[in-house]
């Protein structure tokens, strides 16, 4: 190819390099966001300039065109379409508009998630019979020294922290950012609960979680909300059970490939538990074990121990089976990898943590929009954000005005 006879020229068109926002304009449009978190919007004093809604939606749209900070707000207005659709509020618009909120709008906003979330799923799959839910924290390490909420986590990197409850699609039914050393299940009732609620009961509902969510108050929101659950335990909780059940359990060999190894044993055991609900006073434990490659001087234990609790008895889950659906919570964290470099989730533009969450419910609005969007390009596991941006968003495409 001959470098030198390629040539540009101008013209007096109307081009937009983000033409597939309209098409999330108007799934905006017909998933009525604003019927669902209008309500919760501040309230102006004068009804003058940009509406509350208009700020959101103009949010909403910056994060599917990849805005990461405040400022590309402005750089995005110089955009024909997006100006079209939103007028393009400023950088200091936008911000203005997060610190507007209260505690309490928040909340409301935040309580809205799994109905849009869950609109959308059957949207994709109309016949939905089961749906897996699946939380996880995350956090988003910060470097600005006046941050409200920015601590050290347990990584110890000082940071924010993000609760995150998803399904296996990948939309999320519920997002809340908190002070970097929260402790992983706080809050976690109230998020499920807020979920499960909203689930049609003919809908078969299953939970699975890693051991920061291994707790009574969790066992018992669940088993009251009739989901069945797999969720993985502590040491310290499996430790002195399995001493108490280790010459009952019926240990046998499996194919299940663990530990780094394909020689390791399976057994389940009864754990009783008092102050569970519905006249439950037990669960059962799954265990999966494997001889360790070296023993040291003064270990008593020759075997690497996994301990998963469930609700569900052998006869609807063998122990093999209740190790498989638990592995695929890993699944979670695919999606927190993808809402982070897909939205910028790995920081916040406010010194207010208020207004930094409401940045992120913006934020979560979208990334569902562009999740359930991205089944049209692969139908059976969706793709990354930055695909479907790539792919349906960021398309060079002219603006055309007509008289009438």
């Amino acid at each position: 190819m001959n470098k030198l006879s390629i040539k540009i020229t101008s013209n007096a068109k109307t081009l937009s390099s983000f033409s597939g926002l309209h098409l999330f304009s108007d799934l905006i449009s017909k998933f009525e966001i604003q019927s669902l978190i209008g309500q919760f919007l501040p309230r102006k004093e004068r009804m003058r300039g940009f509406s509350s809604f208009q700020k959101f939606y103009s949010g909403v749209l910056g994060f599917i065109a990849g805005v990461e900070c405040l400022d590309d707000f402005d750089w995005l207005g110089q955009d024909p379409l997006f100006n079209k659709l939103t007028e393009s509020p400023s950088s200091i618009t936008i911000g203005k508009f997060l610190r507007e909120f209260s505690l309490r709008q928040v909340e409301q906003i935040r309580n809205q998630l799994p109905e849009h979330a869950l609109k959308m799923r059957l949207w994709l799959q109309p016949n939905l019979y089961k749906i897996v839910l699946k939380i996880d924290s995350s956090d988003h390490e910060q470097y600005g020294l006046k941050m409200e909420g920015v601590d050290y986590g347990y990584r110890n990197v000082r940071c924010l922290n993000s609760q995150n409850l998803f399904d296996y699609k990948g939309f999320c039914y519920g997002f809340d950012l908190r002070k970097g050393n929260t402790y992983s299940g706080k809050g976690a009732v109230e998020m499920m609960e807020n979920a499960f609620k909203v689930i049609p009961q003919s809908i078969q509902k299953y939970f699975v979680a890693d051991s920061a969510y291994g707790s009574l108050a969790i066992y018992n929101c669940l088993i009251n909300n009739n989901v069945n659950f797999a969720i993985c335990l502590k040491e310290n909780v499996w430790g002195p059970q399995l001493e108490r059940c280790k010459s009952k359990i019926p240990w046998r060999k499996t194919k299940l490939h663990f530990f780094k190894s394909d020689k390791c044993e399976i057994g389940s055991a009864i754990y009783s538990l008092k102050g569970l609900v519905k006249g439950r006073s037990f669960l059962r434990v799954v265990f999966i074990r494997t001889k360790k490659k070296e023993i040291k001087a003064g270990d008593n234990h020759p075997f690497d121990y996994y301990a998963i609790v469930t609700n569900m008895s052998e006869s609807e889950m063998s122990d093999e089976q209740i190790i498989k659906f638990y592995r695929r919570r890993s699944q979670v964290e695919n999606n927190i990898k993808d809402l982070k470099g897909g939205m910028d989730f790995y920081h916040f533009p406010c010194q207010s943590l208020k207004a930094n969450n409401v940045w992120g419910l913006m934020g979560i609005i979208a990334y569902n929009l562009m999740r359930m969007t991205s089944f049209t390009l692969s139908p059976n596991n969706g793709c990354f954000v930055k695909t479907t941006r790539r792919k349906i968003v960021t398309l060079a495409g002219e603006i055309i005005k007509h008289a009438r």
